[in-house]
């Protein structure tokens, strides 16, 4: 993964050499102007909003892994047991846990106090704790769809959707896409076994999700969560069907801010529901999302404005959140990428690199293999003054993989 400074823009000028096609056509096809095309191409300008990604990745062709190099970071050895386990994952899923185990399943209730476990390892990005409890997890879930008594199928599934949401998020954020689809796709059949609110949800959230990494799927993921939440919405009362309806409008701000629409709308229904949580009733499945709430409500805004380009009002925001009042790790990690990348964008370089630092701090796991944040490094080692790239920067651009080690 490290030992070369391979950044996105070099790989569109590759990309769109071997398909014979000039800077103009490429900008004609992004709605970009020649200019940015030349300016990215050449590393002046770093790809710092998804918007852009997808553009150029649909106009090439290709998948955002092309772009991103993402397919590398499954080599990455810090966190290799995690990238050991998938293709035991692919079987179980294929096979629906119907596999060679000789292990005595856990009971539904320790299934599930081990899915709320990796839940947490998940939200903190410790992938490396995460990785080894996947596969056996979802076997037992299989396992005990198939053998449960009448008393206890609806709680099977239940547990099920809750244990197959979670590998379709481990999945997704570690690359997998397509194996993450089929995960999703499992956590769908067993909500709709179920028949409540935050199991649906939750599946509707991870397939919007992992529709974020293809280029032309943006429309289906904003219809994909805004159905889901129309359709259950007069359902909504227990805590984890508020947070995960929540995380629908969330997600909803994210795409429409990507489709260059505005994200307030959802924004602001989002923090009504997160109003409606003190006074919600206890859940009734184990599907939940524990980090909804409004401090995390405040960063998803934060996050629409910067795929809006807006990190006047990125830096603006910041000071009204305090990351300590984030959920996870993870949120907290995102928190300081969010105001690397607003500072980065005003050329203020060396604020950029005291939040990347305070990110990786946080979630290093995560964030040494976001391209976002590798962009950004490797764009700043570039760009930045010499007292800045032979120190902090050198060592976190060597960290993230955009120079040698």
């Amino acid at each position: 993964m490290a030992g070369e400074d391979l950044f996105i823009g070099q790989r569109v000028k590759a990309i769109r050499k071997r398909r014979g096609i000039t800077q103009q056509v490429l900008a004609d096809r992004t709605g970009l102007s020649r200019g940015a095309v030349a300016k990215y191409e050449s590393g002046e300008r770093p790809v710092d909003s998804r918007h852009t990604l997808l553009a150029l990745a649909k106009a090439l062709g290709v998948t955002l892994g092309d772009l991103t190099g993402h397919e590398q970071d499954k080599l990455d050895p810090s966190t290799a047991e995690f990238h050991t386990v998938v293709p035991d994952l692919e079987t179980v899923l294929w096979t629906q846990g119907n596999v060679t185990d000789t292990r005595s399943p856990r009971t539904l209730d320790q299934l599930a106090a081990a899915a709320e476990r990796a839940t947490t390892l998940r939200n903190d990005c410790d992938y490396v704790a995460l990785g080894p409890m996947l596969v056996p997890m979802l076997t037992d879930a299989y396992r005990h769809v198939r053998e449960a008594d009448a008393e206890h199928t609806e709680r099977a599934w239940d547990v099920l959707g809750a244990v197959a949401y979670g590998v379709a998020s481990a999945l997704r954020a570690r690359g997998y896409h397509a194996l993450a689809w089929t995960a999703a796709a499992e956590a769908e059949r067993a909500a709709n076994h179920v028949g409540a609110a935050a199991p649906i949800a939750a599946a509707a959230f991870s397939r919007a999700q992992i529709m974020l990494s293809r280029p032309g799927a943006l429309p289906a993921a904003l219809s994909t969560t805004m159905e889901t939440a129309e359709r259950i919405s007069a359902e909504v009362r227990t805590v984890g069907e508020i947070e995960t309806y929540g995380m629908l409008h969330l997600q909803a701000s994210i795409v429409a801010a990507t489709l260059g629409g505005d994200p307030e709308p959802h924004l602001t229904e989002a923090a009504e529901t997160a109003d409606r949580l003190a006074d919600a009733a206890p859940n009734t499945s184990v599907a939940r999302n524990e980090s909804f709430g409004p401090a995390n409500v405040a960063l998803w805004r934060m996050s629409a404005a910067m795929e809006r380009r807006e990190p006047g009002k990125v830096l603006a925001l910041a000071p009204t959140l305090r990351p300590a009042d984030l959920p996870n790790e993870g949120r907290r990690a995102q928190y300081f990428v969010e105001v690397g990348k607003a500072h980065a964008m005003r050329k203020d370089y060396r604020e950029s690199l005291y939040a990347l630092l305070r990110a990786e701090h946080a979630a290093p796991q995560h964030v040494r293999t976001m391209s976002p944040v590798r962009e950004l490094v490797g764009h700043m080692m570039r760009t930045a003054k010499r007292d800045l790239t032979t120190g902090d920067l050198g060592k976190l651009a060597q960290r993230v993989g955009v120079v040698p080690v």
